[in-house]
């Protein structure tokens, strides 16, 4: 029961981490207030800065990334990557210039976390976790992840370090489990090596004991001490010597 409660913390932990992209399709807190505080510029001026953003190198390797990322993950189905995608390009369209500098460092900053070996580990092992689930349990463990639309990648990459944290907690007590499993396993097989080694000793001083009968050595009564053990006698007949007892 332990490690069951232990697992299904973990999962809520992994969990937190695919939130990460419901972050992505809105800028954090403080984008509003930055381009509030930017100086007042024309809606033409405006677009036309928002092209050069997204006609730049920066833009377009974000971009690429996202979208090799969200074709790799095993967590969401293609119908919801459609989704995600059709929200993100219904966010980028409203935005100002400024807020979506904001989103691209946002994003630059989050891909660098989700290529490190923690993030891919704990997005590989709650794919394999989901894929378990039937449709209606997983479209239900989805739809608790938290809100993380106001986290930063500092905030991202304490929770992957705390997922990470989990699984190698479950890991060592599985390896534990399975230690203690081997141990019983190889005293049962010492058991039953002891226990063939007896009988084939025991078979073998069978085999080499002489087989006589103890009483006619003198080495003891016959079963039945109330009968009187038969006599032999020789005498000689017309037919020759015979035997009589």
């Amino acid at each position: 029961m332990g490690l069951q409660q232990s697992l299904a913390r973990a999962v809520w932990s992994a969990l937190v981490l695919i939130g990460f992209v419901a972050s992505m399709l809105l800028p954090t807190p403080g984008s509003a207030s930055h381009a509030a505080e930017s100086t007042v510029i024309d809606d033409d001026g405006d677009m036309a800065r928002k092209a050069d953003i997204m006609h730049g190198s920066q833009w377009q390797q974000a971009i690429a990334e996202l979208g090799e990322w969200l074709s790799t993950q095993n967590v969401y189905s293609p119908s919801e990557v459609r989704r995600i995608k059709m929200q993100f390009n219904d966010r980028v369209d409203g935005m100002t210039s400024y807020e979506l500098e904001y989103l691209l460092d946002s994003i630059t900053a989050k891909l660098k976390l989700l290529e490190t070996p923690e993030a891919r580990d704990a997005k590989a092992w709650l794919g394999e976790y989901l894929s378990a689930m039937s449709d209606g349990r997983r479209a239900q463990e989805l739809r608790e992840v938290p809100n993380l639309l106001t986290m930063n990648a500092a905030q991202l990459w304490q929770e992957i370090q705390r997922i990470d944290a989990k699984r190698s907690a479950l890991r060592q007590r599985q390896q534990g489990v399975e230690a203690r499993q081997g141990a019983m396993a190889e005293r049962a097989a010492a058991g039953r090596r002891a226990t063939s080694a007896a009988s084939r000793e025991a078979a073998a001083r069978a085999r080499a004991a002489p087989s006589h009968s103890p009483y006619r050595a003198g080495g003891g009564s016959p079963p039945f001490s109330d009968i009187a053990p038969r006599r032999a006698s020789i005498s000689v007949g017309v037919f020759g010597a015979c035997v009589s007892f």
